[in-house]
């Protein structure tokens, strides 16, 4: 699919060149992922939510501990797209996600 880049971003690299088009492209495909990492972290933050929710047991404390390490990977992962994209602060995607601190702990912040 091809986007053209935003139009602040074309008035600065110039007229519709190779290196323009293929800038607006890459800057979609970084916003993609972005996307998709923000997704992916909001579903497994959503399903430890549901899961604390319920009435938790000693059988499903091995669920909780594995829905935990599976947001701390998807935020690992959010912060790594963030990273890429020259976006780093890791404290305004806590505070959006209302990442908890024990999974977080897991990715290494404190």
């Amino acid at each position: 699919m091809a986007v053209k880049a935003p139009i602040f971003y074309r008035k600065r690299r110039g007229p519709e060149t190779g290196a323009g088009i293929l800038d607006g492209e890459i800057l979609s495909e970084m916003a993609s992922a972005i996307g998709r990492a923000g997704r992916g972290m909001e579903k497994a933050l959503a399903d430890l939510k549901e899961h604390d929710a319920q009435q938790s047991d000693a059988d499903t404390d091995q669920r909780r501990l594995e829905l935990v390490q599976k947001a701390a990977d998807r935020a690992w992962a959010l912060f790594v797209q963030y990273d890429m994209a020259g976006l780093s602060s890791q404290a305004q995607l806590v505070k959006r996600y209302a990442i908890p601190a024990e999974v977080l702990v897991r990715v290494g912040i404190r």
